[in-house]
This record gives C-alpha cells, structure tokens and sequence, in this order.
C-alpha cells in the first residue's frame, strides 16, 4: 500500500514537473496552469472511475476499466517466466503459433468472437498495458496517470493544430469542449479511448503542418501523419476509414479559397468513395464492406440482448445494400448526436449525459448565432472536422444499440466535432472573466 502511493505520487509530480517545463506538452493560447489543471483533473477523474467500475458496477471480469489491466497483468507474467516468448507476443512475429495457446488461455480478453477488424484492438491495450507495468510496477493508479498523460497530450496536440486557426481570444472556448463530462470521463481510465484521442491528436497534427512548410518540415509532418494513422489503425481501424474521405477532400486544391470550390470537391469526393466503397467486393469478393456493417450492427445487437443492457434502443436494421445504409445514416448522427434524451435517463449517469446532450446543442446554437459566414476564412478545414466527424458519428451510430456505449464512442471525436462551430466564431467576441487564462 505505502508502496503504490508513493509511486502513484513520484509520477504524479513527474507528469506535472514535464508539463510546466515543456512548452510542447501544453495548449499554446493558455498560461500553463490551465494544461496542468486540465491533467490533475483527469486523474481525479480516472481514480473516479476506478472507483464506479470496482465498488458499484463489480464485474470487473467484463468492464474495460479491468480487464485489460487483469490480462495485462498475466502477459507481464510471461515477461519472467519466458521473456523470449514475451518479446515475440508483443511484436507478434511468431506469435499465432499453438505454442502459445497456453498464455492466451489464462487472458480472457486477447481473442473475440467478432472482429473483422486488420488488428484486434484489445490485444493492443493489452500489451501497452504489460509494457507499462515495466515502470508502474504494476500499480493501477500509475497506470491511470500515464493514459490521462497519453490522452492530455492527444488533445493539446489537437487543439494547438486547429485552433491556431481561430482568432487567439476564441481560442477559449475550447475549454468548456475539453470540460465536457463524457470527454473528461471516457478519456481518463485506463481503456482504450485515451490511445485513440493520442493517435486523432497526431494524425490532425501531421496533416494541417504537412504542406505548410519547406520540405524538411513537410517530411516531418508527413512522419507524424502516419505514426498517427499507424496509433489509430492499431486501436480502431474504422475511424482511420471515416477520415480518408475527410483527409483527401482537405488535401486537394488545399490553397484554393472559392468557398463554392472546396464545397464541390467535398461533395464529389464524398459521393465517389462511397460508390467505391460500395462496389469494391465486385473487385474483392473478401472486402464487403456492406456486409462488415451489417454483421457489427446484428453482433452488436445480439451482444445488448445477451447482457441485458439497460440503455438499449431500437435501431434500424441495416441490410446488404447502398440504399439502406445510406437511409440509416442520418438516424445513426441525430443519435450520437443527441441522445441519450431526459426522458431516457434511467439512472445517474443516463441523465448526466442527457444533460450533456443539451449542453452540446445550445453550444452549437450559440456558435451559429454568433458566427461570420461571410469572412469564413478556414472553410477548407471546417468541413474536413464536419466530414469526418459526421462520418464516425453515422457509423457508430448505426452499429450501437446501447446508449450508454454511444455516449462513450462519442467522447473521443466530439472534439474535433465541437472546434468546427469554434472556427466559425467572430474575431470580436468577448471572451469575459475567462481572458485571464489565456496567455
């Protein structure tokens, strides 16, 4: 006990010292105290959550907050008792042999029944978990600190490439984005979410520097763009598909200013990938990407039922055509986008994030009513947040019958969803009171 505080403390303080030192680990339009609040808040958070997931919600065999840690724990175990056939599990040369089996057995999460997925994301969390342990020690509460680390860096990297942007007084309502309780909580436990927010932070970094500079600064960009896309592939292969339409449309005439040009090529880009995208089992029978949809949505379903889910709703059923998925889309973004309602909330934290959901909206209304379309200058990376965004929202809305689940999805892409409406804010608002934390 005394020795897991004292650790838990010792990189409390670390975390803390790289940040006030490190310029580069902290939002650029905000005095330091702001980054290092944001940080010390997400532990609390983590410990918060910690705390639900082991005192009130006791299965710990099947929440996230604690399995990947409980399966970590028997890989690191592999560490001393074959370091050998540890080093080949973690960089996966070798590692499908039967041979292995024994280990795999004992770790309840490291296959699934579903997953159609290039890689499966659960064996990723479980080995960077392993790979922690390293230096936790295998302390839970450290290995909290360093995804609330991961995670806190995600964002600064993002809200530093988008909002460079903005107009620097504006640059303060990124704050109440980053406040948000879905985005504070889901964001800070020892899960998959904080890699993922790591990854998006990377990637948007590496794509809005790429072109922007001489060629030494674009190679660098164009590394940091794939270390991101490589992050993001690892923890969730579909949200790199919702940016590619996205990444492609802000990539060309990426200097053109024609407002009508950039919502053209957006248009058409959009409408040519989806055709492709719907027509590519014709070329590669193994690549129906309809029938992935259809197959997440129908496990996802059957998974609500078989767990008895309390937050569960009726979605569309999708079938093996263009039509329908394109028809359900719409419902899967009012969805994500919106619910849980009031009238939904059946317990605590359904009525925190039907509140959430208002919160959002009239965040949205206020951004619109205070916005100036007509000197839009960053309308080019607007949509590029609204492409892709939208598209992540219509596919996990599509395939998630639990709220609760949609709520949680949402976190790590509500972000980049919310700083669109940012970029769309006057040059003149006032920001009051809150001038005082920005730099």
């Amino acid at each position: 006990m005394v020795k897991d505080i004292l650790l838990t403390v010792f990189y409390l303080v670390l975390f803390n010292f790289l940040i006030a030192r490190f310029r580069r680990l902290r939002f650029r339009n905000f005095k330091p105290v702001v980054t290092i609040a944001l940080f010390n808040l997400k532990f609390l958070t983590g410990i918060f959550i910690w705390c639900i997931y082991t005192f009130y919600y006791k299965d710990v065999q099947n929440n996230d907050v604690h399995k990947f840690y409980s399966d970590a724990v028997v890989l690191r175990n592999v560490a001393s008792e074959a370091p050998g056939d540890f080093v080949q599990i973690i960089s996966g040369v070798g590692s499908n042999d039967a041979s292995f089996d024994k280990y795999y057995a004992d770790m309840k999460n490291w296959k699934r029944n579903f997953d159609e997925a290039p890689f499966n994301e659960n064996q990723t969390i479980i080995k960077l978990n392993a790979l922690l342990m390293f230096v936790s020690l295998r302390v839970y509460f450290v290995h909290i600190l360093f995804m609330c680390f991961i995670s806190l860096l995600g964002w600064v990297l993002l809200t530093n490439a988008v909002l460079k942007f903005a107009p620097q007084a504006n640059a303060v309502f990124a704050i109440p984005v980053m406040l948000l309780p879905s985005v504070l909580f889901w964001t800070s436990g020892v899960m998959k979410e904080p890699v993922l927010v790591l990854g998006l932070g990377v990637f948007i970094w590496g794509l809005l520097s790429f072109g922007t500079g001489d060629r030494g600064k674009n190679v660098k960009a164009l590394a940091v763009l794939v270390a991101g896309a490589f992050i993001i592939i690892l923890i969730k292969f579909f949200v790199l598909v919702c940016l590619i339409p996205a990444v492609i449309a802000f990539l060309i005439l990426r200097q053109n200013q024609s407002a009508v040009t950039i919502i053209i090529k957006y248009g058409l880009v959009n409408v040519l990938l989806l055709i492709a995208a719907f027509n590519i089992n014709h070329v590669l029978p193994r690549l129906d990407l309809q029938q992935m949809l259809v197959n997440k949505q129908m496990h996802s379903v059957k998974e609500a039922s078989y767990f008895k889910a309390g937050s569960r709703i009726d979605i569309p059923a999708l079938d093996n055509n263009a039509s329908s998925i394109i028809e359900t889309a719409p419902v899967g973004i009012w969805n994500t986008i919106t619910r849980p309602y009031l009238w939904e909330g059946k317990n605590i934290m359904m009525l925190a994030s039907a509140a959430e959901n208002i919160l959002i909206i009239l965040f949205m209304i206020l951004c619109l009513a205070f916005s100036d379309f007509k000197n839009l200058k960053q309308l080019n990376l607007l949509l590029f947040l609204i492409n892709f965004a939208l598209a992540y929202f219509a596919l996990i809305g599509i395939c998630t019958p639990v709220l609760g689940n949609l709520v949680r999805y949402r976190a790590p892409v509500l972000p980049v969803f919310l700083f669109a409406f940012v970029l769309v804010l006057k040059s003149n608002i006032k920001p009051g009171k809150l001038q005082v934390l920005i730099c």
